[in-house]
């Protein structure tokens, strides 16, 4: 293919369909060539391909305009004022900028390849995702992006990034794929295309679907909810081969630990090469972002009914016996009795479904076979346990643990008609009046009951699909009233909009899910102060045990190591030794230590500068292609000569990298005033030829030039260390056994060779358009001319 013309390059002004263009970015295509354009007098974007449309040159040359002084400062352009250096975010956005929020971004555009995004709930953790996203397809407009949410939160970004970033991804689907591959050839991948996809982990994961994702270079690569996709799950297996193919990994996440240090291995982990450093972790908190938004959040003591307190008492000394007559490798009957002292502290009535269970299970019931699911999205789990934890012996004398159990269910049958708590709850309804508000139970069968007592309620749980999920939480946040929720909806999902009262009808064993649960109301957004209530059973394991640990939890000082040290320290199962075996828990408890990740300081990322620079609201036009001149006569403060505004930019084949304005007085004697315009404009065009040739050499000019030839240079080294470690990566060549009389294997076999070889010459394309774009050159132009007279 012949090559471009010479004014056809990235950040030429260009006349295309009878319109002014700038060129954003020229994209090689196998058999033509993408303009990325950007309208001269607007923020229109289109792309053009070259040579079917042809981009003609415009004249560059600067003209100059004389104007009274009194127009003078007015005719300066307002984006002349803006700073750019190499780490700002060339994204437009529409919501308030937080410095905070913009560290990681900044981050990524420094040359950080994997970052760890862990604030505490409710601070934008995914508007931190979004200003990353958006940046790098403001960059980068032929750049791939996956991002991959749980299924009930894709509509919520998808929302999200299009009312702050004006992006729209695909959001992808069964159908969104079946439709792909039917309008492509069957050599071209449906993920050929740049841009950003979005999709549900669930669907990404599936066989087909995952394979697929491996056939594409990602440029980017974002996992929310990333706790939920550790390693051993078919989530992670996915995850980790497409981060495998990813230029940079964000990992989203407010709970990076929950004790175990194997499944935080593996969630960092994703995209890491040989050598590389461990992903750069964002954990800040409130107090240190400055978010000073108020909450309230009590414990409500319960006192229960004679018919509940027998009930606890029973299960109480039943999961003792089972838990010291199991052997430390009966997990299963130990996870049984966990789960049954829980439901029983949520309701009677759960408890009493569970325990019957269990009796049909022990005494040789067959249980349901579990339907496979043919759809894209598995519901979230918030009911029980496997039937195979449920239905394991605790106890040796098989017939005494059917009278114990047959004992249980009796009990829970008598309490479930005198439910305690729900009393308690109706009563604080009554009080709330008109109020919106969330009830959060960690089980259906506990929201079953409450819904036959509020028979109006909305109700949000795992088993919902995610449409279903996205219009319950749409009626919500615009209708209010009561929403019965499980903590299939503790993550992620944005309730704040007309809710600030939230319930929790049980205390978690794992006081960290609080945090989740509250954050649903209490994130940015909200205006008034969050009104948090836990009602706990009085004189029960719930409130001699848990309580005291969530009390502790809540008292820990705010800093990373401490608040996360205890926060991964009370999982259910400690939470349950302690309850049930009655250990105590301890501190230095036994099992390995999660590795510890760098964490990124406040001064580390000049985020409050860039978010100063972004707040500004100066619109993101090129410079006109005028220069303003007027007349000024000299004082003692602004001696005879010449005084110019200049904007100076380092820029490379690609685009700007970075570019502010500059004053310079070139000081002349005896400057005569100029008689007429055409006099002005003479005097200025070669004071502004003089100006425009000696700035770049300024020391000013100078100095700030080899700071950001440092700061790019760097960017870009890391960049290219990255892309040598993907290229590294290959698959282990597997042997083929060929068919008698089939040789799909070996056609498989022999696709498989393609893609890496396909793979292995992009990555080497992009490594020398990264080593092009090494190369700098500033260019200085001069925006405004004073010409001082004596």
């Amino acid at each position: 293919m012949p090559p471009l013309p010479p004014h056809v390059v990235t950040g030429a002004l260009v006349v295309a369909r009878a319109a002014r263009w700038r060129i954003d970015a020229c994209v090689d295509r196998d058999d033509c060539r993408e303009m990325h354009l950007r309208a001269a007098a607007g923020g229109e974007r289109r792309v053009l391909l070259w040579p079917f449309d042809r981009a003609a040159a415009t004249d560059t040359s600067r003209r100059l305009r004389a104007l009274p002084l009194a127009r003078w400062a007015t005719r300066i352009p307002p984006s002349l004022a803006r700073h750019v250096d190499p780490y700002t975010p060339r994204a437009a956005f529409s919501g308030d900028v937080l410095p905070y929020q913009l560290a990681p971004a900044v981050a990524i555009a420094s040359g950080v390849s994997r970052v760890l995004l862990a604030d505490e709930v409710g601070l934008g953790k995914t508007i931190q995702a979004g200003w990353i996203l958006a940046d790098l397809l403001a960059r980068e407009p032929d750049a791939r992006a996956l991002i991959a949410v749980p299924a009930g939160l894709r509509d919520q970004w998808a929302s999200e990034l299009a009312a702050l970033f004006s992006l729209s991804p695909a959001c992808v689907d069964a159908s969104w794929l079946r439709s792909a591959v039917a309008d492509r050839p069957a050599d071209v991948s449906p993920w050929a295309a740049p841009g950003a996809y979005l999709g549900s982990v669930d669907f990404l994961k599936r066989p087909d679907v995952a394979r697929s994702l491996t056939s594409a270079i990602w440029d980017l690569l974002v996992v929310d909810e990333a706790h939920g996709a550790v390693a051993p799950t078919e989530r992670h297996a996915a995850l980790s081969a497409v981060a495998a193919r990813a230029r940079r990994v964000v990992i989203v996440t407010a709970t990076p630990c929950s004790g175990d240090a194997a499944g935080f291995s593996s969630m960092t982990s994703l995209g890491a090469c040989p050598g590389e450093p461990l992903p750069l972790m964002f954990r800040r908190s409130r107090d240190e972002v400055g978010d000073r938004r108020a909450r309230r959040h009590r414990f409500a003591t319960v006192r229960i009914g004679r018919a509940e307190f027998r009930l606890q008492r029973l299960l109480e000394r039943y999961s003792r016996d089972v838990w010291r007559e199991a052997s430390a490798g009966a997990d299963g009957a130990r996870l049984a009795m966990t789960v049954l002292r829980k439901r029983a502290l949520s309701s009677p009535a759960a408890a009493l479904r569970s325990l019957t269970r269990r009796l049909d299970l022990l005494r040789g019931a067959i249980p349901a076979p579990r339907q496979l699911s043919l759809f894209e999205e598995e519901p979230e789990p918030d009911e029980t346990l496997p039937d195979t934890a449920l239905g394991t012996p605790g106890l040796a004398d098989a017939d005494l643990e059917s009278r114990w159990l047959a004992t249980l269910i009796d009990a829970a049958g008598r309490a479930a008609a005198h439910d305690s708590k729900q009393r308690r709850l109706l009563r604080l309804l009554g009080r709330a009046a008109r109020e919106p508000v969330i009830i959060f139970t960690e089980y259906r069968d506990t929201l079953r009951q409450l819904a036959g007592a509020m028979p109006s309620a909305l109700h949000l749980h795992g088993g919902l699909t995610s449409a279903e999920r996205a219009a319950v939480q749409r009626r919500f946040n615009e209708d209010g009233g009561i929403l019965l929720a499980t903590d299939a909806a503790a993550d992620g999902l944005n309730l704040q909009r007309r809710c600030r009262l939230l319930v929790n009808y049980e205390l978690p064993w794992n006081p960290a899910r609080l945090e989740q649960r509250i954050g649903r109301v209490d994130r940015i957004g909200q205006r008034r102060t969050v009104h948090a209530i836990t009602l706990v059973a009085r004189d029960t394991a719930e409130d001699l045990v848990v309580a005291r640990l969530a009390r502790r939890l809540a008292r820990v000082a705010a800093t990373f190591g401490e608040r996360d040290r205890l926060a991964a320290l009370l999982t259910d199962a400690r939470t349950a030794r302690a309850v049930i075996g009655g250990g105590a828990v301890d501190i230095d408890d036994d099992g390995p230590a999660a590795p510890r990740l760098p964490s990124a300081g406040e001064g580390d990322f000049p985020a409050a500068a860039v978010a100063e620079q972004l707040t500004r609201a100066i619109p993101d036009r090129p410079l006109p292609p005028t220069t303003v001149v007027a007349r000024l006569r000299a004082s003692r403060s602004i001696p005879s000569g010449f005084v110019a505004i200049v904007r100076a930019a380092v820029v490379t084949d690609r685009g700007v990298v970075a570019e502010r304005p500059f004053v310079f007085h070139v000081a002349v004697e005896g400057v005569a005033k100029p008689s007429s315009q055409s006099e002005a404009k003479t005097m200025a065009r070669g004071a502004t030829a003089i100006v425009e040739a000696a700035a770049p050499g300024h020391p000013s000019v100078r100095l700030w030039m080899d700071g950001v030839q440092a700061a790019h240079d760097t960017a870009v080294r890391l960049r290219i260390a990255r892309e040598n470690a993907l290229g590294r990566e290959r698959a282990p060549a597997r042997g083929v056994q060929p068919g008698l009389f089939d040789g799909r294997a070996l056609l498989d076999a022999a696709r498989l060779v393609d893609r890496d070889v396909q793979h292995q010459r992009g990555h080497e394309r992009y490594i020398r358009s990264l080593d092009d774009e090494r190369s700098v050159r500033m260019e200085c132009t001069v925006a405004a001319l004073l010409i001082v007279w004596r």
